[in-house]
């Protein structure tokens, strides 16, 4: 029995140092051969194509397979997932979507990664297998990145005097956390600025900066803008809002579409949100609706107090307008123009008579005593018919001549009567001419 114990550690003893001799041939083998694998890490945005550089140099041994393996968010166990073989064979595994992009022969075997999520975050190995030195392998740590989802929520605060939240502005889902705060310009003093950020269950962060202010009205309709920086931009990304203040009607202005010919009048009122409703109502009896008064022509049957009552959910407000369409021309004015023109060429004829009444009767008479002569001297054989000559005139010509002359001799006394006429006429009607005023309040 003692001899075979002997012998049996004789055996143990020479067992061992075969292995020690043989791990210290493949440690030698090793620094020989001089092999190096060569990886780069990496980093990929969401969705996107990850490039997995892996190239073995300082070596002669002969490759005989590329093994690609993985231990990602989504499993911790590492895995093999792709396989290249000699002259470039592969063979996928576990469902991701590999393209071979290195040469075989080369040595070179880099892979691209297809659609990468953020659970094929994570470390993958790449192993050359060497003949005769064995396998070599290095590790490519991948880093997947998210875009920030980039938006501003605006509130509409009703004006008051406690401060409120203004806006809020989000950078969602984006790994790592965005930067994100507001560029106020002159209103620095009158708003301030709260960030919080908040963990996803995919591992994104959620960043939300909010503006908060006492809701005056002179902020309403005043422009900032909200900042994100990240890594996956090259440029910030600049969001512009403009605030929004809600108050009641406060001001109702009414103004004419055309400053001298009016067709309609617009109620312009000063309220966020613009007025729903718009009522006119002239001496207190509704009118109209809608912010446009219309007025076709202006006329004394639209003379009046017109009242545009604007209104929102807020409140309401009160604007007037009196028309007064002044026209001195009515039924009195024609009139009036009327009669001066009569009495102008009554007195014209007037003046005419009385002028020459007196020549007239000379002639008349003049001739009476010629024809009272002839009869005279020599009785009349022809009837009163015969003192008519041809034409059927009273006069003879001798008579009508002598009228013509005397007229035409104080013709120009008859134009300074006609002109005085018209002069008379031209003052009347300046003194008719008829104009319209219309009057705002």
């Amino acid at each position: 029995m003692l001899k075979l114990d002997v012998l049996r550690s004789s055996l143990w003893k020479k067992e061992t140092v075969m292995l020690f001799i043989l791990f210290l041939s493949s440690v030698i083998c090793a620094r020989i051969s001089g092999g190096k694998v060569i990886g780069q890490d990496t980093t990929v945005i969401n969705e996107e194509n990850a490039t997995l550089l892996c190239q073995l140099t300082e070596t002669d041994d002969d490759l005989t397979r590329i093994i690609w393996k993985k231990k990602t968010r989504e499993n911790p166990e590492e895995s093999i997932f792709f396989v290249i073989r000699q002259g470039g064979k592969t063979e996928h595994k576990n469902g991701l979507k590999v393209q071979f992009i290195g040469n075989f022969a080369e040595k070179n075997g880099s892979i691209q990664l297809l659609g990468m999520r953020l659970l094929d975050e994570g470390i993958y190995t790449c192993t050359f297998n060497l003949y005769p030195s064995g396998p070599l392998e290095t590790d490519i740590n991948v880093t997947v990145f998210a875009r920030p989802v980039v938006n501003v929520s605006g509130e509409a605060p009703f004006a008051g005097y406690l401060k409120v939240k203004l806006a809020s502005c989000f950078a969602s889902n984006a790994r790592p956390g965005a930067e994100v705060m507001w560029r106020l310009g002159d209103l620095e003093n009158f708003l301030m600025t709260e960030t919080s950020d908040t963990m996803n269950p995919d591992g994104t962060i959620t960043v939300v900066s909010y503006l908060l202010g006492v809701p005056l009205k002179h902020l309403n309709k005043k422009n900032i803008q909200c900042v994100v920086k990240h890594i996956t931009q090259k440029e910030e990304l600049v969001l512009d809002y403009t605030i929004n203040i809600h108050y009641p009607p406060e001001s109702v202005v009414i103004i004419p579409d055309s400053p001298k010919n009016a067709k309609e009048f617009r109620c312009i009122v000063d309220s966020n949100p613009e007025p729903t409703s718009y009522t006119w109502t002239r001496e207190g009896t509704p009118y109209y609706e809608g912010n446009k008064l219309p007025m076709p022509k202006l006329s004394p049957d639209f003379n009046g107090l017109y009242i545009c009552n604007a209104s929102n959910k807020y409140g309401s407000s009160l604007g007037s307008l009196y028309i007064n369409v002044h026209t001195e021309s009515s039924t009195v004015c024609w009139g009036l123009f009327g009669f001066v023109i009569c009495c102008a060429v009554l007195a014209v004829v007037v003046g005419v008579i009385f002028r020459y009444k007196q020549e007239w009767i000379q002639v008349l008479r003049h001739s009476s005593d010629e024809r009272a002569q002839d009869s005279a001297g020599q009785p009349r054989q022809e009837d009163d018919r015969d003192d008519q000559d041809e034409s059927g005139n009273p006069f003879s010509p001798v008579q009508l001549q002598t009228l013509f002359i005397y007229v035409d001799m104080n013709q120009n006394e008859f134009i300074v009567l006609i002109k005085l006429m018209l002069y008379t006429l031209i003052d009347v009607a300046q003194l008719k001419s008829c104009s319209s005023d219309i009057f705002y309040i």
